[in-house]
């Protein structure tokens, strides 16, 4: 008896893998249960392997049907085209190429389909795409044509050339420069040779004139500050002019017949070999390095030209070799000076940025302390007598629908409120020492991420992370620190939106020896720490505020939790500062690492964390 054969198809979070392959199952198979389950399961596998490796690969790779409508689409094309795969899958794959093409498109797209070939399959074309803004871009295409029941499906897989076109027209460019000088040279050399013939006519002396010549054209060679070279089939020197000897610091006896080769960077080896397959009067010009006989790097420019050997019918490599190397230490060292420029720069905005945010609030904090003092015997007495009259109407039985007793109760509550705050107050301008000792500050940090993990996934907060330096101790105060880190990272998570990123850097900075003398820095070297959230832009008016006592964003908290990290941080002789931009807020830290002497009793102010 024969039984209808079935179909497996594999499908992934996206939908089925395009045209995948189906496995036709005999009626014999499902007598087979297991054997079944087992060729579905590696179905499955190798559809899963099939769409892992489309959507890791480096170039765009998009499948489309015989309609023309996109059906596969990988995360390089979402990067290329700007569309995601919602925005990509079963639209027209016209909409990935310019509107000049797409009539010419649709016309070979029903020709293939008709004929159920495609006839420049596989093969590389150079085309233009555009992207999801309308912008165009050049790319490389190959495209294969595959069939099944389902009709024809086409794979498109494509490699961005922009930066190629770009390097070819500078290339074009440094030729037709070289050309032009060549040509110039080439016409000096004519005008020589016209002015030696004029003079051997002129004066009838053939040979004398033959000898001036050689002897000039010996002096151009010699003289020219340039390497003129020429090479064998073989790759080996069989001329080279003196200036080979001051370049390589060889002897021309040792140099003539070697190998080029042996004078290359092991690296760029694989350069000569292009040389030498050169078609005849073919052109090879590039940047290549060589070594001295002191194993000194040269940087060149060689061009060198593809000639036959008249003599034994052999191909000749003549060319010249420009020294560079100057040229070439100095854009490197200026490109050194322009990174370290900006570092001193970057480190000298963010040490202003310190010192203008770290002035001392000693006065507010002694300031606060007595009126707090003042506040709270008076207030002891007036919550005393509430909490009295409350019992008399408890014990009097006095009904609570005049409103009297419930507003003694209030009265009550609210002075516990204020007691509360005084007694924050007090513990905020109380000072101790700290307790010093040698810890890894980027354990800490980590140890404060870990506890806060509910709190992230509570917001749907991702959390960036990058310790470096994760080695090294330091003296500082680990509770305190601590401390420090959990406001920090209580305020990100509770300014961040949800879904959002929050960005923890540490890393050790040294500021320039002359900016540490012109401050009066306390060490040579800096634990710092970023910490980046993207909530909402903090006002720049607001931001020399955001430290001070009772100053908060937040509809709750005391407003004195950044005013505890500062203390605690300029306790230890470090800074704390605040950046607010189009890139979210960051709360920079500095910590003087390897710092000697302790702190004073008035810079080591022990306060409890209030949010």
């Amino acid at each position: 008896m024969e039984i209808e054969s079935e179909s497996v198809e594999y499908e992934s979070k996206r939908g089925s893998v395009p045209h995948a392959e189906k496995i036709p199952v005999s009626g014999a198979d499902l007598w087979s249960g297991d054997q079944a389950a087992k060729d579905v399961s590696t179905i499955r596998e190798i559809n899963e392997r099939l769409r892992v490796m489309v959507e890791t690969a480096n170039d765009p790779i998009i499948g489309a049907d015989s309609s023309g409508r996109i059906m596969m689409w990988n995360s390089a094309a979402t990067r290329a085209f700007g569309y995601s795969p919602e925005e990509a899958l079963n639209q027209p794959i016209t909409i990935l190429m310019p509107q000049k093409f797409v009539a010419l498109h649709e016309i070979a797209l029903k020709r293939a389909v008709a004929s159920g070939r495609l006839y420049y399959s596989k093969s590389i074309r150079e085309v233009s795409g555009r992207r999801k803004d309308g912008s165009e871009f050049p790319v490389e295409v190959s495209i294969s044509a595959g069939k099944t029941h389902e009709g024809m499906f086409f794979t498109a897989t494509i490699r961005d050339i922009t930066e190629r076109k770009q390097k070819d027209e500078e290339l074009r460019r440094a030729n037709r420069e070289l050309e032009y000088r060549v040509t110039e040279r080439t016409a000096q050399l004519v005008r020589l040779n016209d002015d030696l013939k004029q003079e051997i006519r002129e004066r009838k002396r053939m040979e004398a004139m033959l000898r001036d010549s050689e002897l000039l054209y010996h002096t151009l060679v010699e003289e020219v500050p340039d390497v003129i070279f020429v090479l064998n089939e073989e790759g080996r020197f069989t001329y080279l002019n003196a200036q080979a000897e001051e370049l390589l610091r060889t002897p021309l006896r040792a140099i003539l017949d070697t190998p080029i080769s042996a004078y290359v960077v092991p690296e760029e080896r694989y350069k000569i070999d292009s040389i030498l397959k050169l078609a005849h009067h073919a052109v090879w010009d590039e940047e290549i390095r060589l070594l001295d006989a002191d194993g000194e790097t040269k940087f060149t420019r060689i061009r060198c030209k593809a000639l036959d050997d008249g003599s034994r019918g052999a191909m000749l490599y003549e060319g010249v070799m420009r020294d560079i190397t100057r040229r070439r230490r100095l854009e490197e060292q200026l490109k050194e000076s322009r990174e370290q420029l900006l570092e001193k720069v970057k480190i000298i905005d963010e040490l202003y940025s310190h010192i203008i945010q770290t002035s001392k609030s000693k006065a507010i904090a002694q300031h606060t302390a007595e009126v707090a003092h003042e506040l709270r015997q008076p207030l002891t007495i007036i919550g005393g007598f509430a909490r009295r009259i409350a019992r008399q109407f408890d014990s009097y039985n006095i009904g609570s629908d005049s409103g009297q007793a419930e507003a003694v109760r209030m009265i009550g509550s609210e002075i516990q409120r204020l007691e509360k705050i005084l007694s924050t107050l007090i513990e905020f301008t109380r000072q101790e020492g700290l307790n010093r000792q040698m810890a890894n500050p980027n354990a800490i940090i980590e140890k404060v991420l870990h506890l806060y993990k509910e709190a992230f996934e509570e917001k749907n907060l991702k959390l960036s992370v990058s310790l470096r330096g994760d080695e090294e101790e330091m003296s500082l105060d680990p509770e305190r620190f601590e401390q420090v880190v959990r406001n920090l990272v209580s305020n990100a998570i509770d300014a961040s939106p949800s879904g959002e990123v929050i960005r923890v850097e540490t890393g050790i900075s040294i500021p320039d020896s002359k900016l540490i003398e012109t401050i009066a820095m306390d060490a040579e070297r800096y634990f710092e720490m970023k910490i980046r959230n993207r909530g909402a832009i903090i006002d720049q008016a607001e931001l020399p505020r955001i430290f001070s006592p009772f100053f908060t964003t937040k509809n709750y908290g005391t407003g004195i939790g950044l005013t505890v990290s500062k203390k605690i941080v300029e306790a230890h002789k470090g800074s704390i500062s605040v950046q607010s931009d189009g890139e979210g807020t960051t709360f920079i830290v500095w910590l003087p690492m390897n710092i000697q002497e302790h702190c004073t009793a008035d810079m080591c102010m022990d306060v409890q964390c209030g949010t």
